[in-house]
């Protein structure tokens, strides 16, 4: 059985947070595979004038210099309509059926989850690792989130490796940047250091966010 982490998002664009992110939790999860899935039309997010397949590009620029267990999906992007976790995670649980799989969510995220399309049915299909947000901490999120859910988190190391149905909490050092600030911040040539060097070069190829 593997171990299989989801990391969603928006990812415009993708910054070394992300990369950070991944790292640590591919680690000290013993993950076999951590996957990136870039969105097309998150539902709580506008994207601006970025288009799905240069953030995809973005995304898969970034991930080349990792290492192969690193990975980049498509599928997102290649669907039609909203790009629901459901939907995802129905998709990777019929691809990995006898796996751990693990979606991973910023706390200020998961804050959220009673909005979320279908979200008692999230938790049939994949376990949760939840990481710490300075906006939102640990113990404003469980007051956020719904009770019957406070029965099924788990810290890492109480954690009893099942398929689904947990939510891990995760703490980390933060780096505090957001892709907004970059955005903002990119027309005035700013910020690049926070991008992978692959993503700056992107960027600037194709002249992107310089209408913010």
């Amino acid at each position: 059985m593997k171990k299989i982490g989801l990391f969603g998002g928006t990812f415009n664009p993708i910054h070394i947070g992300h990369i950070k992110l991944a790292r640590d939790v591919y680690s000290s999860f013993g993950l076999d595979e951590f996957i990136f899935i870039p969105s097309k039309i998150p539902p709580h997010k506008n994207l601006g004038s970025t288009g799905a397949k240069d953030r995809f590009n973005m995304v898969k620029s970034a991930v080349s210099s990792l290492d192969s267990h690193f990975q980049v999906s498509d599928y997102e992007i290649n669907q039609k309509g909203v790009s629901y976790t459901y939907k995802t995670l129905l998709y990777f649980r019929n691809r990995f059926p006898e796996d751990q799989l693990f979606f991973i969510a910023g706390s200020d995220i998961f804050a959220t989850i009673k909005t979320w399309n279908n979200w008692r049915e999230l938790f049939d299909l994949a376990n949760f690792i939840v990481v710490n947000r300075k906006e939102m901490p640990f113990s404003k999120m469980f007051m956020e989130i719904p009770d019957e859910l406070l029965k099924i988190i788990r810290h890492k190391d109480t954690f009893e490796g099942c398929k689904a149905g947990r939510i891990v909490l995760h703490t980390m050092s933060e780096i505090d940047i957001s892709s907004t600030e970059i955005r903002k911040n990119l027309k005035e040539k700013n910020f690049e250091f926070f991008l992978p060097k692959e993503v700056s070069e992107y960027i600037e190829k194709n002249d992107l966010y310089m209408e913010v």
